[in-house]
Parts: C-alpha cells; sequence; structure tokens
C-alpha cells in the first residue's frame, strides 16, 4: 500500500481483528512508530479515514504484545531451518591424450617406360623423287623428333590406419552431505509457571527429611536445578528419553559450584515434572 504523503501523527493502527494496537507516535517514508516498535509502511493493508489496518502478516510486529482487557490467542510461528541437497554438473577432472606426428623415408620401387632414339643411314636404290618430298627438298634446317618417356611423381593421401577408442563410464557414489541448521525453540515460561509451585513443595519435602543442618538453601536456591531439568525435558535432544539416558549428558555440562549428586534429585525431579506437564497438554518431549 502507498502511503507516502498520507501517514501522519495520531493516526489508530488495528489489527484485521479489529483490535486496538495504538496511535502513530512518529513515523518516516519507511516506517510507522508505536512508542518503541517499528512497523514497515509494507505491512499495512489500507487505510481508513484515521484508521490504518495491518495485513495478517502486519500483524506479527504486535505478537509478542497483549493488552489489559483483551482475549484470543497469539500465535508465535517457529522457525527452523532444513537441509536441501541438490547435484549439479560439473568438471571432476579430464583425461589427456597426447598425439605426436613422426616422420619416415618411404621407398616405392616404380617401372617407368621411355622411348630410346637411335639415327641410322640407310642406302636405297635411285628413286625419283615423290611428290610428297618435294616440299621440303633443297631446304636447311633442323628436324625435331620428339622422344617420349613415363616420369614418376609422389602425391601423398591421408587415411585412416586405426582408432583410439576412449570409453567414459558414469559410475555412483555415495556422499553425506553435513551442514548445521539452525531451529527456534520456544520456552513456555507459563507452563514453568504453573508447575513451579509442585517443585516448591518437592523441595520442602525433600529438605525436611533431610534436617534443616544438611541444607540451609532456599527452594529460591535450588529453583535453577528443578528449572534446569524442566527445559531439558522439552529439548528435542531428549525427545522420548529416559533421565537415566539423558543423565550423562547433563552432568557433562554440569558446571555450578555443587557436586552433581546434591543437586541430582532436584534436576531429576524438574525433568520428570516437565515430562509430566507435556504429557499433560499433549505436547512432544
Amino acid at each position: 500500500m502507498d502511503l507516502k504523503g498520507k501517514l501522519r501523527k495520531g493516526l489508530h493502527i488495528f489489527g484485521p481483528d479489529n483490535r486496538d494496537y495504538g496511535a502513530v507516535d512518529r513515523y518516516d517514508d519507511q516506517f510507522a512508530y508505536v512508542g518503541e516498535r517499528r512497523i514497515p509502511v509494507s505491512a499495512f493493508e489500507r487505510m481508513d479515514n484515521d484508521r490504518l489496518y495491518l495485513s495478517t502478516q502486519g500483524q506479527q510486529y504486535f505478537g509478542t504484545t497483549d493488552q489489559l482487557g483483551t482475549t484470543g490467542e497469539i500465535r508465535v510461528p517457529v522457525v527452523e531451518e532444513r537441509l536441501d541437497v541438490e547435484k549439479r554438473q560439473g568438471q571432476m577432472g579430464e583425461v589427456g591424450i597426447r598425439k605426436t606426428v613422426d616422420t619416415e623415408q618411404v621407398n616405392v620401387p616404380v617401372e617407368l617406360r621411355h622411348e630410346e632414339v637411335s639415327v641410322n643411314r640407310v642406302d636405297v636404290a635411285d628413286r625419283p623423287v615423290a611428290a610428297g618430298d618435294m616440299p621440303n627438298a633443297f631446304e636447311e634446317g633442323t628436324i625435331r623428333v620428339p622422344v617420349r618417356g613415363e616420369e614418376a611423381f609422389a602425391t601423398k593421401e591421408a587415411v585412416v590406419t586405426g582408432e583410439v577408442v576412449i570409453n567414459r563410464d558414469v559410475e555412483t557414489e555415495r556422499q553425506t552431505v553435513s551442514d548445521t541448521v539452525r531451529k527456534e525453540r520456544v520456552d513456555v515460561d507459563e507452563d514453568w509457571n504453573r508447575d513451579r509451585s509442585a517443585f516448591e513443595e518437592h523441595f520442602g519435602t525433600r529438605r525436611s527429611t533431610m534436617g534443616t543442618a544438611a541444607d540451609t538453601r532456599t527452594f529460591a536456591d535450588a529453583e535453577p536445578n528443578y528449572r534446569r531439568g524442566y527445559d531439558a525435558a522439552y529439548d528435542d535432544r531428549y525427545a522420548g528419553r529416559e533421565f537415566s539416558d539423558v543423565e550423562p549428558e547433563l552432568r557433562r555440562s554440569h558446571s555450578g559450584g555443587d557436586s552433581w549428586e546434591r543437586l541430582r534429585e532436584e534436576i531429576r525431579e524438574g525433568f520428570e515434572g516437565g515430562r509430566r506437564s507435556a504429557t499433560r497438554e499433549g505436547r512432544r518431549a
């Protein structure tokens, strides 16, 4: 939507469901500002008098803040990357075949014919000069008699005497393409807040059985341990696995000051509680 020259301070912004998200505090050529929120002008679908209406996609710019007195659900997109492997043609190498030219002397025998001339004087009996002899009688000159013969000359012709055959076979090999992909995880604090009281009760019961002398901590001190196990229950890396399988990995990443043995029961209870909560909500765990 082209809002050039139409934006002004005080315009109210509404969602597709007529939800009022507030008024424009300031603006420029590319963005409208509502408090600290910056909304691209491309997020607006239409303008009606003093109202600007967001498109369905544009509503995401207000998707993480709820207002007092409103109802309904807010959808937060969860994004992950997928690895897609394609094939393309490329030169993997080459085979070089070198041709050289060799020169050799070839002798080919050939028979040639030629005329041999011999001149003989023969005496004949006197006879009258015939009419055919008179035109050249008594004339001086040279009589030339051609002598013929064969002579040799060479021509060269290129002929194919053989072939070099190069076979190219297509071989198939299996390769594994590895890369890292990113995936968004949504930590729902609302679930933790709902289950927090159960963990606090577990801590109190456990502390009372151990005695105050053995553990002087409060639940505020132990809460991070319960939360760590709780979050691990929702971690896709540990989906479908029991705590006994997950424990070595959690222990390797443990960097707290207290020993693992002291905190293990609290982390285990957080993990089991998270699994129960996920099952109750119908979510994968």
